[in-house]
């Protein structure tokens, strides 16, 4: 572990670091009339409920019920904003754009004239007062995807609990982002790629392409308590997601899970789709893992059997024993 890394992480839980994710995720525009009738028959979680500062996380699928990819949805004063990985841009653009047929939507890619900038840690929200002018005791209060309007068109700032510690996404247009991104790095650290993973994986949040694909049910990835609304109407790939979870009791043949190691600092991490064994059994693979400071050894995540899904279960990763924990 380097001293960089060291001093972010001791920094994203006692103070704040910061990341500019405008080419890390991409960003949709979704309005007109039917805009959330459109998108609350597509979409897994609640939307037309939401009002303007609202939002939710969902998945949109197919109708199978696998992932086309997972979306942090926004509702704006003049439509949503849908937020998903960069690598999903292209196929979410084009699956949607399938979908509009009599409705009168539009869908624009805005994530090359739309920018975020995530602020993170404990101090988050008094830095973010300090550059956006909003209290930081309003900005403490927002529940995550929660959202203010500032000053200049499509700006805002959204509530973030990505990195399992108190964020806020600042949206604005590329410049004004870039003033922003300025007065953000002479306060705090920048958060590299490594402090993303690590945080991620600590807070037990999956990422579409590298821990859930375009094959993942949303109950396999264990994203339902945030992703699925289980009171609204019907939406693609709910038929999949009812049978499973009544007829099959919510079982599901594989399941994501954390894998923990005790290990010293140093320790080498698993690579991406290391096989995970249980008895002479290959029952998954990693997906994603680091050396972790919070549980001091190597925590990963892997998509496994569901006979290896029992927290406590004893596995085995390159010779060596991982215990299974349950993603919170």
């Amino acid at each position: 572990m380097t001293e960089t890394f060291r001093d972010e992480y001791r920094a994203l839980h006692a103070d704040a670091v910061w990341v500019d994710r405008s080419a890390r995720d991409a960003r949709l525009d979704v309005r007109g009339p039917d805009a959330a009738e459109w998108l609350q028959g597509l979409l897994t979680q609640e939307v037309k409920a939401l009002k303007a500062g609202e939002g939710a996380y969902a998945a949109y699928l197919t109708p199978q019920g696998r992932m086309v990819a997972d979306v942090r949805v926004l509702r704006r004063d003049d439509g949503f904003l849908l937020e998903a990985v960069a690598a999903a841009r292209d196929t979410l653009l084009s699956r949607l754009d399938q979908f509009v047929i009599m409705e009168d939507v539009t869908i624009a890619d805005a994530s090359e004239t739309l920018g975020v900038v995530t602020v993170m840690g404990p101090k988050s929200a008094s830095l973010v007062s300090a550059i956006t002018g909003v209290e930081g005791a309003r900005l403490e209060a927002l529940p995550e995807h929660a959202h203010l309007a500032l000053e200049g068109p499509a700006t805002f700032v959204a509530a973030s609990r990505e990195f399992g510690v108190p964020g806020f996404d600042l949206f604005a247009p590329v410049a004004q982002l870039a003033d922003w991104r300025k007065a953000v790095a002479s306060r705090a650290m920048a958060a590299g790629e490594q402090l993303l993973e690590v945080a991620r994986i600590e807070a037990g949040r999956p990422r579409f392409g590298i821990d859930m694909h375009e094959d993942t049910i949303p109950l396999e990835a264990g994203i339902e308590p945030r992703a699925i609304s289980f009171d609204k109407g019907c939406y693609v790939g709910q038929e999949v997601v009812i049978r499973i979870l009544h007829r099959g009791q919510g079982r599901v043949a594989r399941r994501l899970i954390w894998l923990e190691r005790p290990a010293p600092e140093g320790s080498v991490v698993w690579p991406a789709g290391t096989p995970v064994t249980l008895g002479e059994k290959t029952v998954g693979a990693v997906s994603s893992a680091c050396w972790s400071p919070a549980r001091e050894g190597l925590l990963g995540m892997a998509m496994v059997h569901r006979d290896a899904t029992e927290a406590g279960t004893v596995v085995s990763i390159d010779g060596h024993e991982a215990v299974v924990r349950r993603l919170p």
